[in-house]
């Protein structure tokens, strides 16, 4: 029935930065829901891709609970989807690591930790994205840091987050964009104050 979920996987963008040149490499992606957890309205996903400390791409936006093809949609869900859209704009040679604030989404990705409340669509799409990126398993692999998340301007100037973890300005841009993201969706819903006619 959702078909278009699998099929629709956008194409990498060239990049003007070869991933095998020796430099700093990142993946950061946040996903969060609309209102409440789980959502009945939707959630939303952001990522950003990072070479030596320049933006090269970023993108974000909303999928509703039709889309994801459940009732409704938890902020695990848009964690996972978020690492997956942002797998998907890599170059399939990239090396580098991986950021995000949710433990779970990188347990599953790299650690074999169970898909549970997962929709079989978003399985299949990350593990297209995963056979497509060549160096998943090479030595050395793709990595993963677990960061901590929302943190405030005084962590961010001193590198670590109130659990102790490492905190970055591009997760924080994340978590910026989904709130924007969910801000845009609440005012275009219907009978929100804020729709435009």
């Amino acid at each position: 029935m959702f078909t278009h979920m699998l099929t629709q996987i956008p194409q990498p963008v060239p990049s003007p930065f070869r991933a095998d040149i020796l430099g700093s490499h990142a993946l950061y992606c946040d996903g969060g829901v609309i209102l409440r957890n789980p959502s009945t309205l939707g959630g939303t996903w952001a990522v950003r891709h990072v070479v030596d400390g320049h933006v090269i791409q970023e993108a974000g936006g909303t999928i509703t609970p039709v889309q994801m093809c459940a009732a409704e949609v938890t902020n695990n869900q848009t964690e996972l989807l978020a690492l997956v859209r942002g797998l998907e704009m890599l170059p399939s040679d990239w090396t580098g690591t991986v950021y995000s604030d949710s433990e779970c989404t990188l347990g599953r990705a790299f650690l074999g930790w169970k898909w549970n409340n997962i929709p079989l669509w978003l399985h299949h799409r990350y593990q297209a994205a995963r056979a497509r990126l060549i160096h998943w398993t090479s030595e050395p692999p793709i990595r993963f840091v677990l960061l901590d998340g929302h943190p405030t301007r005084a962590q961010l100037a001193a590198g670590k987050g109130k659990r102790g973890r490492p905190v970055s300005e591009h997760q924080a841009w994340c978590d910026r964009r989904c709130q924007e993201e969910a801000r845009q969706f609440m005012a275009a819903a219907p009978g929100h104050p804020g729709r435009r006619a």
